[in-house]
């Protein structure tokens, strides 16, 4: 991956990104994520977005992307509806939107956040930097070291993966779509069969990642191809 920040590339590694995916979801482990818990997101696209929805699949879990330009009560429906337990937030805009709502979110155990731009006097204790809980899992790893490859062992292609919402369902509300790693996988195979990538492809993603053709590109072509994502 590249994300341009403040005019410069930042490169990311494969390592990286598994680096990031392992620490995240012991993290969550750490804090008593389980499988099947749902991780609602929600931000632009960056490679935290990608880190975290994978740190929760990694870990059994479902990952629930939403728009950043949703409203309070936009979020407080699909939170609720999807049941969603820990949140993963971009930065202070999101962060304030989901304190609004903090007493209607019951299930959601934390909220962390990956841009820390104005939340350094923030002190409500469901609050996590993205950093902090990096360190967890750097810790909870020294501890249990197998626990995060058998829990990626313990996952199947039927296991449910990721739930999106529409945006062009009739009704006054979006309607859940649930999908498992196999059908997200799929589709992914079907679009490289389309239109091959490779690993010295440069790509750069135009759709936030809780569209699902998102998901099948930035995510799945991506991960099958090698190719390069520019954020």
């Amino acid at each position: 991956m590249r994300h341009k920040r403040n005019g410069i590339w930042q490169p990311y590694t494969w390592l990286d990104y598994y680096t990031n995916v392992k620490h995240l979801a012991l993290g969550l482990l750490s804090l008593g994520f389980h499988r099947g818990e749902k991780l609602l997101i929600v931000g632009d696209n960056a490679p935290q977005w990608y880190y975290a929805e994978l740190a929760a699949q990694t870990i059994g879990g479902v990952s629930v992307g939403t728009y950043s330009d949703l409203t309070p009560g936009e979020i407080r429906y699909i939170a609720q509806s999807s049941e969603a337990a820990f949140a993963v937030v971009e930065d202070q805009e999101q962060v304030d939107k989901l304190l609004e709502i903090k007493g209607d979110l019951g299930r959601v155990r934390r909220i962390i956040y990956w841009d820390y731009k104005g939340l350094v006097r923030y002190d409500d204790p469901i609050l996590m930097g993205y950093n902090e809980l990096l360190r967890l899992g750097e810790e909870y790893g020294r501890e249990h070291p197998d626990a995060f490859e058998e829990s990626v062992r313990c996952g199947t292609g039927d296991d449910v993966c990721a739930i999106i919402y529409t945006s062009g369902a009739t009704g006054d509300a979006p309607r859940p779509a649930v999908h498992s790693h196999k059908s997200m996988r799929a589709s992914a195979d079907f679009c490289l069969d389309l239109d091959p990538w490779f690993g010295k492809d440069n790509v750069v993603p135009s759709l936030p990642p809780a569209w699902a053709f998102e998901q099948w590109m930035a995510i799945g072509c991506h991960l099958l191809s090698a190719a390069i994502l520019n954020f």
